[in-house]
């Protein structure tokens, strides 16, 4: 295990010394985020928290703020892997500031589908652009002596049946798509100290107890040293884990091993060895054992939410040069459902309690303000959800800020007049009069009273839903008339019980509220406001109700009347800047009509000024794509195999992922993968250190970037490889390298060297005989350029020699 706060642990002499039952609790956990203890021998208690783009610390409820980055996504369209290593040491220090030793983070999975709800904590559809930055981010987190847990450990691309669905992929496809992410991350030298399994199956067995995986390729071929955990609940047996290689359960409570281990012990299924082989991990962090909880908020780490806020806007369309926006302009209007709420990622394990956030609305009336545009009109548009939106924009609270008061009570204060609570506060104010719909789900029984009248009874018959991880009840919602101005007590009457008999659930409450009025009412009311302006911002977008963990999308369209909202404010005032905030593709049926389009992603704490600042210009954008925008949902690869049924999912688009099915089969897609835009313009002039390459070898691909524009910027380039002939279908061509180079003035030059190995020129020959990755002698065309479709220079390389390797 992780030694924390203690001098380095002699791990054999430990050994000797556990007793049995020690040995078998050292292979599961504590409770919910720490490991079990043997304090006698000095080992400590290990704490892990999520998440993905953030340390959340132990508590849901209530939790001790973080510092919230970028969703994957996000970070993965930035193509910047020093500042992903940037990010990882600011997560180390947030998690030593809340005494975590083990971050659960970096995602790495592919996003075959734009459905998958957790698609938005993966950075990339390309495993080379994933691995590579998930290394970055690795090593960052690490150099704080905070372990990093790469996962989910394989094919964990969807959320449908996730704890017993099959993922059928063939031996190509696993190595080149699915594993290659991984090895990318691992097989090098700075990997992971641990690694965590993925829920579902791989080819009909579990991930947690599969030997192939787990021994074969990850410990024997990848030499892999570290920790090998379950998800949470996502181990299945006592034997066959252990035997496979899977060192530790989570959480605690055991479910599978405890007295279930020991019976196993007694009756030979495994051996003591097996178990001493699960137990014997050290690691030294300087991370005291049960800390208190504080958190890690400094102005270097605002610049650097802020920075990555920015990373993550990718400039889709700038067609009549609306943006960035300026003096020119007289008045603005910000309209969208969100734009006065900080989308700060999706839901699930990423979730947590930012330590502030910044709204598109507020963000972009300062910078607007910053310049003199002082006419700012606003207009929400309609509503964008799919549970009623948490208490905040259009209410305000007792000490006058947006959002509402909340009292806790340990007995009911309906039936015993008087009761104090024992968290303070008490009520809601609209600031404008009209319907207001509420909805109210929970893990247990709830209602919900307005100046002490039931509107909402879901504690009668609660039926099952999606929130909470699938634990709670389908939101159950009504619609009351406020009076703007007016103070209305607000009750929620809540009792546990649980939904739910195949998990462990917890208690845990959720009730928001939405102004309600006809879409027609809400477009209406935005077309006046953006036809009086000079200028319009109109945010649309996905939230966490929609890409969540624990339910996948339905579809990738937009929420119902918001393509009709797009395509009325674009045809009320043309000069529009679309923003798109999501964390994975949504259809746009009226992308030709917008001038001006952004992908902003979930921004995390500095979403709003992320926004402001590449619409003002204050920064330059250099965001790129890190997945394919296909035009609808039936254009995708795994449109027909998304799901599954029959307890399997079946991967059968092979290895032609993405773009690589885009390109494959002449298909255009929306957005390519790689697609960005600048307010400058960069020229490449690209060669090849040798023309040859040898097995063993490497060449270098020289690229001289010159910014050619008037604004200084940055530039990604991107080097993709196409095997002119090959013994098996291969796609068009495959990304290889990438590098950014610094912030270039107008007129500089920057020289970027990127390598290629032989690695780089191979393909994965699963044939029974073979078995191995294989490079082809002959030709091969390294690309160069800016985007997967814009190209600047084609070269010619050619592998003197045939070889294979494992």
């Amino acid at each position: 295990m992780i030694s924390s706060g203690f001098p380095k642990l002699d791990v054999q002499d430990v050994l000797r010394n556990l007793a049995e039952n020690e040995k078998i609790a050292l292979t599961t956990g504590r409770d919910l985020w720490h490991t079990a203890p043997v304090r006698r021998l000095g080992v400590p208690s290990i704490r892990t928290s999520d998440g993905p783009n953030g340390v959340r610390g132990t508590r849901f409820f209530e939790g001790v703020p973080s510092s919230c980055f970028p969703a994957a996504t996000g970070l993965g369209a930035s193509w910047d892997a020093d500042l992903l290593q940037r990010v990882g040491q600011a997560l180390g220090l947030e998690a030593k500031a809340k005494g975590v030793h083990v971050l659960l983070g970096p995602t790495v999975n592919i996003q075959r589908s734009p459905l998958g709800g957790r698609g938005f904590e993966s950075y990339s559809e390309d495993p080379f652009l994933s691995g590579s930055l998930a290394r970055a981010l690795i090593k960052g987190v690490q150099s704080e002596g905070v372990a990093a847990t790469i996962k989910h450990f394989v094919a964990n691309d969807q959320e449908f049946q996730r704890m017993s669905i099959s993922s059928e992929v063939s031996m190509r496809a696993l190595r080149e798509i699915y594993l290659r992410t991984f090895e990318l991350a691992i097989r090098c030298s700075t990997p992971p100290w641990a690694v965590m399994t993925a829920y579902g199956r791989l080819n009909g067995l579990h991930c947690s107890e599969h030997p192939f995986l787990l021994d074969h390729v990850l410990r024997t071929e990848w030499d892999f040293k570290g920790l090998v955990m379950s998800d949470w609940s996502g181990t299945y047996s006592s034997d066959a884990a252990i035997r496979a290689g899977l060192d530790l359960e989570m959480p605690g409570s055991t479910v599978v091993r405890g007295a279930a281990l020991q019976r196993a012990l007694r009756a030979k299924k495994i051996s003591e060895h097996d178990i001493d082989a699960r137990v014997q991990k050290s690691r030294t962090s300087g991370v005291p054992e049960d800390a208190d909880e504080g958190y890690h908020d400094t102005p270097e780490i605002r610049a650097l939410l802020r920075e990555t806020a920015s990373s993550a806007v990718v400039l889709l369309k700038n067609e009549v040069n609306l943006l960035p926006l300026s003096t020119s302009i007289k008045s603005i209007a910000i309209i969208g459902p969100d734009a006065k709420t900080a989308l700060l990622s999706g839901g699930g394990s990423a979730f947590l309690r930012a330590s502030y956030t910044v709204t598109p609305f507020d963000a972009i009336s300062a910078a607007a303000n910053e310049i003199g545009i002082n006419h700012i009109k606003y207009a929400r548009g309609g509503n964008a959800h799919k549970f009623a939106p948490l208490f905040g924009p259009e209410l305000v609270a007792s000490n006058g800020q947006r959002g509402v008061d909340i009292n806790f009570f340990n007995e009911d204060p309906l039936k015993r007049a008087g009761v104090k609570s024992v968290y303070h506060v008490v009520s809601i104010t609209p600031e404008a009069s009209g319907n207001y719909e509420f909805g109210l789900a929970s893990a247990g029984r709830a209602d919900l009273y307005i100046d002490g009248r039931r509107i909402i009874d879901n504690s009668t018959n609660p039926a099952p839903g999606e929130i909470f991880f699938n634990t709670g009840s389908k939101e159950v919602t009504a619609i009351m008339k406020l009076k703007g101005g007016q103070t209305y007590d607000l009750l929620v009457r809540y009792s546990y019980i649980s939904l739910v008999t195949h998990v462990e659930a917890r208690g845990g409450v959720r009730f928001g509220v939405a102004p309600l009025k006809p879409p027609e009412e809400f477009i209406e009311e935005a077309v006046s406001v953006a036809k009086g302006v000079d200028a319009v911002v109109l945010l649309v977008g996905l939230n966490a109700d929609f890409e969540s963990e624990g339910y996948d999308r339905s579809d990738m369209r937009l929420p119902p009347s918001t393509d009709l909202l797009a395509s009325a404010v674009l045809a009320a005032n043309p000069n529009t800047a679309v923003v798109i905030q999501s964390g994975t593709p949504v259809e746009m049926p009226w992308a030709n009509s917008a001038n001006s389009l952004l992908q902003a992603f979930y921004g995390g704490n500095e979403v709003g000024n992320g926004i402001a600042d590449i619409l003002f210009g204050k920064v330059n954008p250099s965001a790129r794509l890190p997945l394919t925008f296909p035009r609808r949902l039936e254009d995708n690869p795994s449109y027909l195999n998304f799901g599954g049924e029959n307890g399997k999912v079946y991967y059968a688009e092979g290895v032609f992922v993405g773009y690589r099915h885009f390109e494959k089969a002449k298909k255009a897609p929306l957005f390519p993968f790689g697609w960005g835009k600048s307010y400058s313009t960069f020229k490449h002039s690209a060669s090849l250190s040798s023309a040859t390459i040898k097995p063993n070898e490497a060449v270098q691909v020289i690229v001289h970037v010159t910014n050619t524009g008037s604004r200084a910027g940055r530039e990604v380039v991107q080097v993709y490889v196409h095997d002119v002939e090959s013994s098996l279908l291969r796609p068009i061509k495959e990304l290889k390298g990438f590098a950014k180079t610094s912030l270039l003035q107008p007129g500089a030059t920057e020289t970027v060297r990127i390598i290629l190995d032989h690695i780089s020129l191979g393909f994965f020959d699963d044939n029974v005989n073979v078995n191995k990755w294989v490079a082809e002698k002959g030709s091969f065309k390294v690309c160069v350029g800016s985007t997967s479709t814009d190209i600047h220079a084609e070269l010619a390389l050619e592998l003197t020699e045939s070889f294979s390797w494992i």
